[in-house]
């Protein structure tokens, strides 16, 4: 992919710009090759069922008023099912036939769709109860409530007059639930907020760092920007990326609790029309833990049904160190420091140490201390159903001071 390319081609860097690479797993998957963002068909045609709004759950989160008519028309709810999910709504009212077919595309998650033909543009998140990696990817009603509930974070905190410029997150705006069975989707739009003039260009970080597969011998991404800036690349990610990024992870960690899940599939940059990044997106909100110390701290509240650290499987210090040393250092900047070794020469203590200072810069001494273990955690190689146990190290991770 040439830069002068990008405007326009976000599945493109979403299925063909993306070396899944962040863990031994990551191209496991057990959905149908015709449905595969990798290897499957430019599109296909996703079921919609037209069901009586009795008979479901609608959470909202402010949805554009167009997205919202597009899904709810009076007392009727369409319902996208995706193909390898329709059996488990066999027998259940209004699933007898679909109501029409939706030309779709999926994203680099595979079941989250973007809609083709739709006047709006918005993806939709769909149950499937299949293994994509790790997990078997089932969309349940807590699941759906809590994708909206942390939507309505996101506004909320983008509100607030110390937000940083450069956050941005990708609304997930409605959700509906089957009542009977207890599952559903999640329309998640397109356009990130809060909202700008000028239209951006949505870059996943994973397609910074990767290698067109159709187009090999074009530089990756992040090379091609820092090039046409005129800046070495190390220094041209530290200013446009690595402290933009630990600034809004920090922000809403610190002022409401929210722990983004930001690896390469969950992070996009949005570039301005001159391609110079101008803010950090995050996207995926359903498994987004929330602490309940800092957000009693700060006075929020704590009604959430799932994902509240401390009240669920991994005690609070771990859980904050799976968060951030697991999934943002391991799978985020481990991928950069591979590229950056990989392409620019640059050594993995020379890369780390600018990680380290950018995390101490706004992540203080005492909050560490606090929140985080003196070690730091990752899953091991075995898990069943949706359990992955945990490896605790005593070593002091790649991507933080350790006090």
């Amino acid at each position: 992919m040439k830069l002068h390319d990008l405007n326009g081609q976000f599945l493109h860097l979403e299925r063909w710009v993306n070396n899944p690479k962040y863990s031994a797993t990551a191209q496991y998957s057990e959905v149908g090759k015709e449905y595969h963002p990798r290897h499957g068909d430019a599109d296909f045609p996703l079921p919609v069922f037209m069901l009586r709004k009795e008979d479901v759950i609608v959470h909202a989160a402010a949805p554009e008023r167009a997205i919202r008519r597009a899904i709810i028309q009076g007392d009727r709810v369409s319902f996208p099912c995706h193909p390898d999910a329709l059996s488990e709504f066999d027998g259940c009212r209004g699933f007898s036939s679909p109501e029409r077919h939706e030309r779709v595309a999926p994203t680099s998650s595979t079941r989250t769709v973007l809609f083709l033909d739709t006047n709006e543009r918005f993806m939709v998140k769909l149950h499937l109860n299949k293994r994509i990696s790790r997990f078997i990817r089932r969309l349940t009603a807590s699941s759906v409530f809590h994708s909206i509930q942390i939507s309505r974070e996101c506004e909320r905190l983008s509100a607030l007059p110390t937000c940083p410029k450069e956050f941005a997150f990708l609304p997930e705006s409605i959700g509906i639930v089957h009542k009977q069975k207890g599952l559903g989707f999640v329309v998640r739009e397109f356009l990130p907020r809060p909202a700008k003039e000028s239209p951006g260009v949505l870059v996943p970080f994973f397609a910074l760092y990767s290698r067109d597969e159709r187009a090999q011998s074009d530089a990756p991404l992040l090379s091609q920007l820092a090039s046409a800036a005129g800046m070495e690349p190390l220094n041209y990610f530290v200013r446009y990326i690595l402290r933009p990024f630990m600034k809004c992870w920090a922000f809403a960690f610190l002022e409401g609790g929210i722990l983004f899940e930001s690896h390469a599939q969950n992070t996009l940059l949005e570039l301005d029309e001159h391609l110079i990044p101008r803010r950090i997106v995050q996207r995926d909100f359903q498994s987004i833990p929330v602490d309940p110390a800092v957000r009693k701290a700060k006075g929020l509240h704590l009604q959430f049904r799932k994902h509240v650290i401390g009240r669920e499987d991994y005690p609070r210090l771990i859980e904050h160190s799976l968060i951030f040393d697991h999934f943002i250092g391991d799978y985020l900047f481990g991928a950069f420091a591979e590229f950056f070794q990989r392409e620019h020469g640059v050594s993995n203590e020379k890369f780390f140490l600018e990680v380290k200072k950018s995390f101490r810069e706004y992540i203080p001494h005492a909050v560490e201390r606090e929140f985080f273990p003196k070690g730091h955690v990752t899953f091991t190689d075995s898990f069943h159903d949706n359990i992955c146990p945990l490896l605790y190290l005593h070593e002091a991770p790649l991507c933080r001071m350790s006090y």
